[in-house]
């Protein structure tokens, strides 16, 4: 037997369901009506989160034996550290004639330029080879130097790991 009250109740129901939003089913309790979201649809217990990044510098360095007549010049880059891009950069030096080679620069994460000038060189990091060229240039001329130009440029950037 249907009551008004019954029928009543049983339209608002049907109403209050038509009203969940998608993504959502229609709950009910014994005096309230609601909606809850489907059911493995939901947010899960653990949130993933996507893994960090993980970013290692990377080392560079330039050898030059700069005694009179001299022709070693060597460069090393993208090497883990410090100690491993300066040997390299010594035997390179000493692999092309030079006799006397010392590190003039080591760098990590960045680039670096050596700016050749009749009267001698400079050799200077920065973020980019643009820059340490033209902090090199600026050098040079400022020493009076007619014939600055760039000899030799490399960068040493950071690597992905993870």
């Amino acid at each position: 037997m249907h009551t008004p009250l019954r029928s009543l109740l049983l339209i608002l129901s049907i109403g209050s369901a038509a009203a969940c939003p998608p993504g959502t089913i229609p709950q009910q309790g014994i005096g309230w009506l609601g909606c809850a979201p489907v059911p493995g649809t939901g947010a899960s217990q653990s949130p993933i989160h996507p893994a960090r990044e993980i970013w290692e510098d990377r080392w560079g360095a330039i050898a030059v034996d700069d005694a009179p007549n001299s022709v070693g010049i060597g460069s090393a880059s993208g090497l883990k550290r410090k100690s491993a891009a300066e040997r390299a950069a010594l035997k390179s030096c000493k692999e092309k004639g030079g006799t006397r080679c010392e590190v003039k620069l080591s760098y990590y994460s960045q680039c670096a330029v050596m700016v050749w000038g009749a009267r001698g060189f400079t050799i200077n990091g920065a973020a980019t080879i643009e820059k340490a060229a033209e902090i090199g240039i600026e050098k040079c001329k400022g020493a009076e130097d007619p014939s600055c130009e760039v000899y030799f440029s490399d960068c040493s950037y950071p690597e992905r790991v993870q």
